[in-house]
């Protein structure tokens, strides 16, 4: 079973740090790290093949597309609470249910080009609202149910939706690299033929070892 991520200071798996500097360049990474996600999942899908993005490692594990629709809902559900808070005086954030997902939504069986497609878009949407927050805006707090129900401030919603991309994406690679098969071996090229009569021969040599020029040879 693997342990839920921490919810503040460094993580010592992915490295993400909720601490690290100002939030905009945050936000910019994670816009960036969201597509990786994506990119991954649609390349895995092409090459080794579609059915490798849906094998979990281990049973309690997810896999890749399972990991892939985690973000993409991520990502939607938290600009939701964005837009919610700015129009809401303290407000409450019902839970996403993120393990009722995976069945309700049957995550193994969407499409992985479909859902690199929206987890890219929806990054940048979520990008778009992160960064029209101002200071003031960016402290307004609601009430956070995950890892345990407290009052969590927009910044700290962000940066917290910052680990998960890069948390997941983190995870996504190494679920890839346990399921998929180990690359094929190169075969070496074949040997180019040789021309008949072109075959190597010694050259002739005097009793003192040295080459015998061709106009001695007799």
């Amino acid at each position: 079973m693997k342990r839920q991520p921490p919810v503040e200071g460094v993580c010592a798996e992915c490295g993400f740090d909720y601490d690290a500097g100002q939030l905009h360049p945050v936000v910019t990474t994670l816009v960036r790290q969201a597509a990786e996600a994506g990119m991954k999942l649609t390349q895995a899908a092409a090459d080794p093949g579609p059915e490798f993005v849906r094998l979990r490692p281990e049973p309690e594990v997810w896999s890749a597309i399972e990991y892939a629709c985690h973000v993409r809902d991520v990502l939607e559900v938290q600009r939701q609470r964005i837009a919610q808070a700015l129009v809401e005086y303290r407000p409450v954030f019902a839970p996403m249910d993120r393990k009722g997902r995976v069945s309700q939504e049957k995550y193994e069986a969407q499409d992985p080009n479909q859902v690199a497609v929206a987890i890219i878009r929806f990054a940048q949407e979520f990008g778009t609202a992160a960064k029209a927050l101002t200071p003031e805006q960016q402290q307004i707090r609601g009430l956070y149910n995950y890892p345990v129900r407290m009052p969590r401030t927009l910044d700290w919603v962000i940066r917290h939706t910052a680990h998960e991309i890069q948390h997941h994406r983190h995870d996504i690679v190494t679920v890839l690299n346990r399921v998929s098969p180990p690359p094929k071996p190169k075969p070496e090229p074949a040997p180019e033929p040789q021309e008949p009569g072109t075959e190597a021969q010694d050259e002739p040599t005097s009793l003192d070892g040295q080459p015998v020029p061709a106009q001695q040879i007799t």
